[in-house]
């Protein structure tokens, strides 16, 4: 007896719902809020950044959003550029914010940093999540901003 197939039904990607999307992840940063940042990952995340890579929610929690929440609450990611297809996005943006926490080993030295950057984030719009992820920045313009060395 054959069953009748249902559809799957699937948003449609459109560039007003993907900045949509990557606006609302870049605000949640803007807080320190763990879980609400959390939220925009998949559990299976993995993630590329010049510090290495983070396999798993739990690894991109305690090595990417609380040091970096930590060390600069509040930061800004302002989008430059942004370009996608099914399921992947480009996003040139610049990292603005004031190093008001400790990070890297360094104590807050209450300096701005601004830092360019560009994302390559893989997503799924049905569940509204990052799925994988290579976040390129010069990891030595952040660092000459608060005088740490990695």
């Amino acid at each position: 007896m054959n069953t009748p197939s249902v559809p799957i039904l699937s948003i449609q990607t459109t560039p007003e719902i993907v900045r949509t999307f990557v606006d609302e992840y870049f605000k949640a940063w803007q807080g320190t809020d763990v879980n609400k940042i959390l939220a925009y990952f998949s559990d299976d995340v993995v993630l590329h950044l010049p510090t290495g890579t983070m396999d798993g929610k739990d690894a991109v929690r305690d090595n990417f959003v609380r040091p970096f929440i930590t060390g600069f609450p509040g930061n800004v990611h302002v989008p430059v550029n942004l370009a996608h297809a099914r399921n992947l996005v480009a996003v040139e943006w610049n990292f603005e914010a004031t190093h008001e926490g400790p990070f890297a080993g360094l104590p807050a030295t209450g300096k701005q940093v601004k830092v360019p950057g560009c994302s390559m984030y893989e997503y799924d719009l049905d569940r509204r999540v990052i799925t994988s992820g290579r976040i390129y920045f010069d990891l030595a313009i952040l660092c000459a901003a608060i005088d740490c060395a990695f």
